[in-house]
């Protein structure tokens, strides 16, 4: 594969491209249409961009040319119906599409050097047919399918008189039709392997307006389906229903079952895309070696990842790049051939602008297969679920959403009923996991789509230490802030917001550990470590395997200390059984937050200050400290007790 920055969404022109691992479907329908009865229909169903087009290539190749190797079985014709029906009224795309197909039959009966009296009596035909229905077509269009058959607009319509546009008669030109194919596959040359019939291929019914796609559907039916034809047909149902819908109404329950049958009546083999078992895999492989996202060897290397497990405690497992990046992909974009090369072209963008910065700047260190995997999981919420990325963009860290971040979002409340089911779903028994659902409950795609987003969203989380993410993620949204589809205004308010408080979050922990560390029992016992520009920082409490945090919310004004205990529920559970003891001795009332063993934590924070008030921050980093040697002292030895 040559290396590009950027897959082209273009379809397939026959099945030795194909990626998706779609040759066994192919070949298995083009088996079926080998030796269909005839006049029959097929539908092609699937979402946009699920590869319909290059699907009908594939069969093409295969039942019209040679592409397998056999002798060509049909005729093919390709009708593109968005070509058929741009710059067009609904009228003028019905004469557009018999003219197309009528041209496309008479450069085959050319090609067979058919006598010339078949051409020009399907030409005659057409132009009748055109002729009686100019009624109700404006008579530019009638003198338009006039020429395009090969005939003078002006001096026909000249030969005919007002009363003859009257009068319709769609059984004389599907007659006129029928017999054409007959003599059209009667003057195939003696001595070659004969084709059995016509087949045409309907490409992009469902780009069109639904109800036009109805009438398109009503027009094949009535006038070109006749013995000797197959029509392939790219469309999904659910447009079918939606031109039903506006051309009838729907007045009742029994819409469905009326609408089905006009569906199934008009379409005889309704075949869905195999979307879900393409082989994404390989696709992904290939396209992210090719933009050099990821090389080869990176692809197979493995990375340590935080689940949580089923009974919620932490476990380190370890898996490759490309497993990881296949998960979020199927969480996100699913198998979409088309949405997925969005996300490899949005992904070589960022790659080019990170290259740029890390040879700008000295000091800028390279990405991981980490941080790859991140910005791979933020593009993938950007593209997949755009109003939570949004979400994130405005609040960055989602690990510490609660009800404060709800109401900032203005969502609506959760029922108690509604917590309680939550509370019992490993993917929403979290806080900011409920955010996400109540995020969710604002759009029905969003709510179907909740269990993915929360995995995704976990995903993303278990790629860093929790101490190391806040930082993390702020790094990555400002990479992949370039190629959100927010407004411009808003992308930039949000990202000046952001900036504010990253640099008041760094002078902020860089002015606490000046302050705390020039203190010799303090600096005794906590470690400097490397400031940040996170919300908290934290301290490895020694002999404990917890930490505590210091944590400075600027949005809700506070300043706490918490006791982080990461997988370890039943340190928590003993703690908590001495809770007035260790509240006593502190002097301080604790929020003792249990969350199932993924992180619970016993949290202390006062509101009092102002923390953009600089001149106040000494007083603030006093208390910082004083709360932190009495948690210090106080869990420590507790926490030695349990574990002795």
């Amino acid at each position: 594969m040559d290396d590009f920055t950027n897959i082209i969404d273009t379809p397939l022109s026959n099945a030795s491209e194909d990626k998706l691992d779609t040759r066994k479907y192919v070949q298995g329908l083009a088996q079926y249409l080998r030796q269909s009865s005839m006049p029959t229909t097929v539908a092609i169903q699937g979402q946009w961009g699920a590869g319909k087009t290059s699907f009908m290539n594939q069969l093409r190749s295969i039942l019209c040319e040679t592409g397998d190797g056999c002798d060509p079985q049909y005729f093919g014709v390709w009708i593109n119906m968005w070509e058929y029906s741009l710059m067009q009224t609904p009228e003028k795309t019905l004469i557009s599409v018999i003219k197309g197909m009528i041209k496309e039959c008479t450069k085959i009966l050319a090609q067979l050097n058919a006598p010339s009296a078949v051409v020009e009596e399907l030409k005659q035909k057409a132009w009748s047919f055109f002729k009686k229905t100019g009624s109700v077509i404006a008579s530019t269009a009638v003198k338009a399918g006039a020429n395009a058959v090969g005939l003078d607009g002006d001096a026909a319509a000249a030969v005919f008189s007002e009363e003859d546009f009257n009068e319709t008669n769609p059984q004389e030109f599907r007659d006129a039709f029928a017999n054409t194919v007959e003599k059209c596959l009667n003057s195939q040359p003696e001595g070659k392997p004969r084709r059995r019939g016509f087949m045409f291929f309907i490409d992009d019914l469902d780009r069109i307006n639904p109800e036009n796609a109805v009438q398109i559907l009503e027009l094949l039916k009535n006038m070109f389906e006749v013995s000797h034809c197959i029509f392939v047909l790219a469309i999904d149902y659910d447009v079918v229903v939606k031109g039903l819908k506006t051309k009838f109404g729907s007045t009742s329950s029994d819409d469905d079952r009326a609408f089905r049958s006009f569906f199934d009546k008009i379409i005889q083999m309704p075949f869905s895309m195999p979307i879900g078992a393409y082989d994404i895999t390989s696709f992904l492989e290939d396209s992210l070696k090719n933009i050099g996202y990821f090389s080869a060897n990176e692809l197979r290397k493995e990375v340590k990842l935080v689940r949580v497990g089923q009974e919620g405690e932490e476990e380190i497992t370890s898996e490759t790049v490309i497993s990881v990046v296949d998960e979020m992909t199927r969480l996100s974009t699913g198998t979409n051939p088309r949405s997925i090369k969005r996300l490899i072209n949005t992904l070589s963008l960022i790659k080019i602008i990170s290259n740029i910065q890390s040879q700008e700047s000295e000091e800028e260190e390279p990405l991981s297969e980490y941080d790859y995997l991140m910005n791979y999981g933020l593009v993938c919420l950007q593209i997949a679920y755009p109003q939570i990325y949004d979400r994130i963009i405005e609040e960055p860290n989602y690990l510490s959403w609660d009800d404060d971040t709800a109401r900032q979002f203005r969502l609506a409340r959760l029922t108690d009923e509604k917590k309680e089911i939550l509370d019992s779903a490993t993917e929403f028994d979290e806080d900011w996991e409920k955010v996400v659902y109540r995020i969710c409950m604002t759009s029905s795609y969003l709510l179907i789509s909740a269990l993915n987003i929360s995995s995704l969203l976990n995903l993303i989380r278990a790629l860093y230490p929790h101490d190391q993410f806040e930082g993390k993620i702020n790094k990555m949204l400002g990479m992949t802030s370039v190629t959100s589809v927010t407004s411009v205004a808003k992308s930039e308010m949000i990202s000046d917001k952001h900036q504010a408080t990253l640099d008041t979050r760094h002078s902020y922990w860089s002015e606490f550990f000046d302050y705390a560390f020039a203190h010799p029992e303090f600096a005794k016992v906590f470690k400097r470590g490397k400031v940040t520009q996170a919300g908290w920082q934290s301290f490895n409490l020694k002999g404990t395997g917890c930490y505590l945090f210091t944590v400075m919310n600027l949005s809700k004004n506070e300043l706490r200390v918490d006791l982080y205990m990461s997988g370890k529920h039943e340190l928590y559970r003993k703690l908590l059984s001495n809770k007035d003891a260790i509240e006593a001795e502190i002097g301080r009332t604790f929020d003792w937050h249990e969350s199932g063993g993924k992180a619970d934590t016993i949290r202390t924070g006062d509101n009092s200050f102002n923390l953009s008030d600089h001149g106040e921050w000494p007083k603030q980093f006093d208390w910082l400290m004083d709360v932190m040697f009495r948690m210090r002292n106080t869990f420590t030895k507790y926490i030695c007790d349990i574990l002795a």
